[in-house]
């Protein structure tokens, strides 16, 4: 029980401190995955869908160009009959691309890791489907590793009102099962909280 606490007051730290980018956002899934043919082998399928996705990015400056920035968020994605469920954790590093503003062009680097999970069953080489102990399918997932890299612009603040809008680029190194490759453009605003300038 103390873990969960923790867990959920170091994000409730950062939001007294520090602003917060939150909004809803288009991504585009490209994946490939194997699926029985029906004639005892497997196929490879390409996945492409667009979905959307939800995110909360707290920034943590460094200087009026930089800041390191954490991110959770969630993504949904279908085709066909088939669902992924991708949760992202990372942290970046966002630098403007300016010398001397708070606002402008900037370059993100992010890092990290994805959870998720689809319900296309897995099957073996001979593309018979396989189960759990318990009798439940065993389905592929899409969680390991990410990087990626977003590209975007921080608007000068307005009052209590400060977009951005970005284009992402996400890279999940999943073992065994499908990586995933995640375009998604992004327009948020900033929520500040503990302090007004």
């Amino acid at each position: 029980m103390r873990l969960n606490k923790k867990l959920f007051l170091t994000p409730l730290l950062f939001c007294l401190c520090s602003a917060a980018y939150a909004q809803i956002e288009v991504a585009h899934l490209i994946t490939k995955t194997a699926v029985p043919t029906g004639f005892g082998t497997l196929k490879d399928q390409n996945v492409s869908s667009t979905g959307f996705g939800s995110f909360l990015n707290f920034g943590i400056q460094i200087n009026e160009t930089s800041a390191v920035t954490i991110e959770g968020g969630i993504y949904v994605f279908s085709q066909d009959d088939n669902h992924f469920y991708m949760g992202p954790c990372l942290v970046g590093y966002r630098k403007l691309l300016t010398k001397s503003n708070d606002y402008g062009w900037y370059l993100e680097p992010i890092l990290g890791y994805t959870f998720g999970d689809t319900d296309i069953q897995k099957s073996n080489d001979n593309g018979n489907p396989l189960y759990q102990a318990d009798g439940n399918p065993l389905n592929q997932k899409v969680a390991g590793p990410t990087t990626g890299l977003g590209f975007g612009y921080l608007f000068q603040p307005s009052g209590w009102i400060r977009f951005n809008i970005s284009l992402r680029y996400e890279h999940a190194f999943v073992n065994g099962d499908p990586s995933t490759n995640i375009i998604a453009l992004r327009i948020s605003h900033a929520f500040s909280f503990g302090r007004r300038d």
